[in-house]
């Protein structure tokens, strides 16, 4: 579930030219997924997509960082990390 939450973000996060970005906040973005909503915000530093939000009505905090090198960080306080070679696919899918 957790790998299918981030090609979702993924594909719903715009991609974001280099460039410097002013902004007094960051827009929240969210999906249904399976019956559950996630919210989130993402922002980009340095090569590196942070996605900060919740899922299951706010009750399941998570923070994912998606770079070339792959996802890393927590869902629900649990550590979580795997190369983006691994979800290519599902993306694919989803797409179609």
């Amino acid at each position: 579930m957790l790998k299918m939450f981030v090609v979702a973000a993924l594909l719903a996060v715009p991609v974001i030219a280099p460039q410097v970005v002013f902004a007094a906040e960051t827009p929240t973005q969210s999906f249904v997924y399976q019956g559950v909503t996630y919210v989130y915000t993402a922002e980009v530093k340095d090569g590196v997509r942070t996605l900060r939000g919740t899922a299951a009505n706010g009750t399941v905090p998570f923070e994912l960082k998606v770079s070339k090198a792959g996802v890393a960080g927590s869902f629900d306080q649990t550590p979580v990390s795997f190369n983006l070679h691994e979800i290519e696919h599902l993306g694919r899918k989803d797409a179609q």
